[in-house]
């Protein structure tokens, strides 16, 4: 496969171990109830608004210093640096698409390089949350197609789980990276595959 676009979901993707929620709630006290949160379903609008919302409760409490990410505590995935400067020295345009939180993903994506980002974001001013959900995710992939004159079939999109499954749906190639099977014809399934091998693999698309 020619260059083209590389999505990658975060958490579970370019993350391993603690998610970004998780490493935020042990910045500010709230751990347990994070666990509470993270157990539950985060795929449809309804889940996802309530947890959103209180997350940006505790946010807006503990103030936006106290809710940047400690790099040295993020878990990238093994082959990380690697496997994205592996990509983008081979021409490809990288992005991230993300339920989490954009503060957080940036902070992520600058330390890898990567110029393109979706992420709920938090307004904090207004307080206002602008949720992202797995639909959305496909939407950005296709916005960005046009935006860089990326065809569909130059797309390849890298996720964990269920709420990957829209983007990988609409991408040219994927890489499922979790533990289940998406059961997608033209997705490879690598489960717990480095970066740095996912890299390898999109190369040789």
């Amino acid at each position: 496969m020619r260059p083209g676009l590389a999505v990658f979901d975060i958490d579970g993707t370019l993350l391993r171990g603690h998610t970004v929620c998780e490493l935020i709630a042990a910045r500010i006290g709230k751990s347990e109830r994070m666990a509470e949160l993270e157990a539950g379903p985060k795929t449809k609008p309804e889940d996802l608004i309530p947890a959103h919302r209180e997350m940006a409760d505790w946010y807006l409490d503990a103030g936006i210093e106290r809710v940047m990410l400690d790099m040295g505590a993020v878990g990238l995935a093994p082959g990380a640096k690697q496997g994205i400067d592996a990509l983008r020295d081979s021409g490809w345009q990288l992005a991230i698409a993300s339920i989490t939180w954009k503060s957080a993903v940036d902070q992520i994506a600058e330390h890898l390089g990567i110029e393109h980002v979706l992420a709920t974001e938090l307004d904090w001013t207004s307080g206002r949350v602008s949720s992202v959900f797995p639909d959305d995710k496909a939407t950005f992939l296709s916005g960005l197609c046009e935006k860089l004159g990326v065809s569909l079939e130059r797309t390849v999109a890298v996720g964990d789980s269920g709420g990957d499954i829209p983007m990988l749906k609409l991408a040219g190639r994927g890489v499922f990276v979790g533990e289940s099977d998406p059961g997608l014809k033209h997705v490879t399934h690598l489960p717990g595959a480095a970066i740095d091998t996912v890299a390898e693999t999109i190369l040789s698309f």
